[in-house]
């Protein structure tokens, strides 16, 4: 029993006391003497409020919040979800990981055998080839559908639904500071069709007015960001709430971007910071080098006014009726799991929301959203995620920061226990034996002579080359107890440079090659941050330079360019090739 403290049930608060019983809330009531006492544990919160648990609809779980240019190998995938847990959010929405990862996290989370939020999760994004995120030269993996026409639409549902997504999401950009491929009008209304006829809701990535113009055109109503590339018309407002519409404007993003862009993200010399977020990513953050792309005058003029248009079309959008739900897009630079749906709060009371508004939009508005009328709430019949905050949120939203009780499901959560450098375990029931090619979230789950692959499947152990199958490759993972793990290659050719999405192949040693990254780099020109060159030409790690491949052979490329030669690495790779010396 929670008593004494002012309780905000989703939509309205008041003095009242809150009666738990299992995982369900039992009661609520204004006059405690009508409060059906049942032994348990009363616990005296005056001066505090008590709300439902916080739930963020715009999650990267697998993007670890540091500079664009940062990667450091880790899952992060547990440290994610501590965070959140500690900072009061019991649900969230992932829009947007590794398919295989994140329908994986989210069993185990279902089935209890993890501690962590109620998960949702939309798996991949359905964007047109060489679409955001998916960029020109990237593999897509699991992350990226590509969808260039209607026809595309059936195949990838086919790929898509048996993994039962609670969204699907669409990308709608244009490009905000390049233009870049989109889904067309067509397109989109197929994906509307096939998402109505499986029963499953759609969320667009807007970023401009046209964007929600095609949405809206198409029957789709959600949209997972305020667009901040032009400005909504107050006609275009009304037309949204006429239709229902739900915006989720994560603020968060560009609020962090514009702090990293001019130095001020304060938070980072706080050393509580660490509770909640890895000291790498800390660290990055602070590196000159690596967020030198966030410091350009050029960069500080995009983000500054992506971030005045987000709020006036925020405020546009609200004026007119638009339900306002709340995500962070945590996972992005300095938007920190958890953290930052606190700040997204806050900074929707700075634009003008009323603060009992806000507070709906990450509870209440949030669950609806969901679909998930348990959550959000506190009321009879309600879920038991419920979080208790020091002071009163409706006068100050920064009072969200100071949580001070949060319980999952009706258990009361040991908040100091998952600050990160306690190093507690968020499994319930550990995972071991996994068979090759299962999905692994940590090294320990695989089974004898295997180990955790970079790309979270079960592979062989390795030390080198010539421990692996011919057509596969070790992979060295210094963080790994294993040493290393067989990463098969994907057979793609060195000459016909045949990935899809403009991406590079390149050749793994042992037989093996593989589409990675496409740079910009060929000719002795350096390697790019993530050792990737132009198709058709392979990072040399020793001297960080792109060499062009050539045939030794002579029979399936022309002759180096310049005068140089074709220097043999058939025995490094594993097959015939050379590069141009």
């Amino acid at each position: 029993m929670l008593k004494g403290g002012t309780v905000f049930d989703g939509a309205r608060a008041a003095r009242a006391t809150v009666v738990i019983e299992g995982d369900r809330v039992k009661q609520v009531v204004l006059d405690e003497r009508d409060v059906e006492i049942v032994g348990g544990e009363i616990v005296d919160v005056a001066g505090k409020t008590v709300l439902p648990g916080l739930i963020d609809l715009h999650v990267h779980s697998l993007s670890a919040a540091g500079p664009y240019a940062y990667h450091d190998g880790d899952l992060h995938l547990e440290d994610h979800t501590k965070a959140m847990l500690r900072s009061g959010v019991t649900s969230y929405l992932d829009l947007g990981s590794l398919q295989h990862v994140i329908f994986e996290q989210r069993a185990r989370a279902r089935a209890g055998e993890v501690l962590a939020p109620q998960l949702f999760a939309a798996g991949p994004l359905l964007t047109a080839t060489g679409g955001h995120p998916c960029y020109h030269g990237s593999p897509p993996g699991d992350f990226c559908l590509f969808i260039d026409s209607p026809a595309d639409v059936a195949g990838a549902f086919e790929a898509l639904l048996p993994s039962a997504p609670d969204v699907i999401k669409i990308v709608l950009e244009s490009g905000g500071s390049r233009p870049l491929p989109r889904l067309s009008p067509d397109a989109v209304a197929a994906i509307a069709q096939a998402a109505g006829a499986a029963g499953v809701r759609v969320i667009a990535h807007a970023t401009s007015a046209v964007d929600v113009e095609v949405a809206l055109d198409a029957g789709v109503t959600r949209f997972a960001h305020i667009p901040d590339q032009d400005r909504i018309s107050p006609e275009l407002a009304r037309r949204m709430a006429a239709a229902g519409a739900v915006v989720i404007p994560t603020l968060a993003l560009t609020d962090g971007l514009h702090r990293a862009a001019h130095g001020a993200l304060t938070e980072l010399d706080d050393p509580a910071l660490g509770d909640d977020v890895p000291a790498g990513v800390i660290a990055a953050l602070r590196d000159p080098s690596l967020i030198a792309e966030l410091r350009t005058a050029r960069y500080k003029e995009l983000v500054a006014g992506w971030r005045a248009r987000g709020v006036e079309n925020l405020m546009t959008c609200y004026r007119a009726g638009v339900t306002i739900a709340a995500g962070s897009d945590a996972g992005n630079p300095a938007v920190f799991h958890g953290l930052a749906l606190r700040r997204e709060v806050a900074l929707l009371v700075e634009a003008g929301m009323p603060p009992i508004d806000a507070l709906a939009a990450a509870t209440r508005a949030a669950a609806d959203v969901l679909g998930r009328p348990d959550l959000g709430r506190i009321e009879e019949g309600a879920l038991a995620d419920v979080i208790v905050v020091d002071g009163d949120p409706l006068a100050d939203a920064r009072a969200l920061e100071r949580v001070s009780r949060v319980y999952k499901s009706g258990v009361l959560l040991d908040r100091d226990a998952l600050a990160l450098p306690r190093g507690t375990s968020l499994s319930r029931q550990p995972r071991t034996g996994a068979g090759r090619g299962d999905t692994c979230l940590g090294a320990p789950e695989c089974g004898g002579a295997l180990s955790c692959s970079p790309d979270q499947r079960c592979a062989a152990t390795c030390d080198r080359l010539s421990a692996c199958a011919p057509g596969s490759a070790c992979v060295l993972d210094g963080g790994s107890p294993t040493g290393g793990s067989c990463v098969e290659g994907d057979g793609c050719d060195l000459f016909a440079q045949d990935c899809e999405n403009g991406a590079a192949c390149v050749f793994l040693g042992n037989g093996a090659t593989s589409c990675w990254y496409a740079g910009a780099g060929s000719g002795g020109q350096p390697c790019d941050a993530l050792f990737a060159c132009a198709p058709g030409s392979q990072c040399d790690e020793a001297s960080s330079a792109c060499k062009d491949l050539c045939d030794p052979r002579g029979g399936r490329a022309g002759a180096c360019p310049g005068g140089r030669k074709c220097v043999d690495r058939s025995a490094m790779a594993g097959l015939p090739v050379g590069v141009c010396e």
